[in-house]
């Protein structure tokens, strides 16, 4: 079975492929948010190396956020339209549980964290086999005094808050630099388990946490 993975909800644009649980090609574009430019020509390119066809492609992996809310609807709309034109399912991977999946020997803790600005941040709690607090929109100063001792932190969110973070959670620790740029095989691999799992959608949809600018204007000019 082959599966692809599209991740476009952070900085890079990134594309991945599987066949039966192992990396075949992955290709990633770390050039700002132009994922709308990117994400289907590396998809493409995946597929030329490869020597598939779309066709071939059994499952589709979106990485559905949260994140930056374009990117999100940019990847989330490309593996739908691409699932329903192969007739395949779809399967939704948070972007937090794929930072995880990044750093899957870690027994844990490990918080993955999203740097949403102005002392923001998306956020969710992993130990080695589950999730002890769902993906969810926090106040980073609010967050900090609630995670263990000696949490790992993984994410931009670790880059951007690494000082308070130091200052608030004893024995605190990071990931490695690498691994706080989400790309799109982590979202395959934490997607193939969910499939191996039988859970799978029709579409994905977006999990943004809040609202978007369009949605906050319009309850402001109500």
């Amino acid at each position: 079975m082959i599966l692809l993975a599209l991740s476009t909800s952070g900085r890079a644009a990134s594309a991945a492929l599987l066949k039966d649980g192992v990396p075949l090609a992955e290709a990633t574009r770390d050039e700002g948010l132009t994922h709308s430019e990117t994400i289907l020509l590396l998809a493409a390119e995946l597929l030329d190396q490869t020597g598939l066809a779309p066709r071939d492609i059994g499952v589709f992996a979106a990485d559905v956020g949260p994140g930056s809310f374009t990117g999100v609807r940019i990847g989330v709309c490309a593996v739908n339209a691409m699932a329903a034109a192969c007739g395949a399912p779809v399967v939704a991977v948070s972007s937090l549980a794929a930072l995880r999946e990044g750093i899957s020997e870690e027994p844990g803790p490990v918080c993955t964290l999203l740097d949403a600005r102005n002392g923001n941040a998306y956020a969710a709690l992993f130990d080695k086999q589950a999730c002890l607090m769902q993906p969810a929109a926090a106040i980073v100063a609010e967050l900090l005094p609630t995670l263990p001792r000696g949490t790992l932190f993984v994410g931009d969110g670790a880059e951007a808050y690494r000082d308070e973070i130091l200052s608030i959670v004893p024995n605190a620790r990071f990931a490695a630099p690498q691994q706080n740029l989400l790309t799109a095989l982590p979202v395959a691999h934490a997607a193939w388990r969910l499939f191996s799992a039988g859970e799978t959608v029709r579409e994905a949809m977006p999990l943004y946490l809040r609202p978007t600018q369009a949605e906050r204007l319009y309850k402001e000019k109500k």
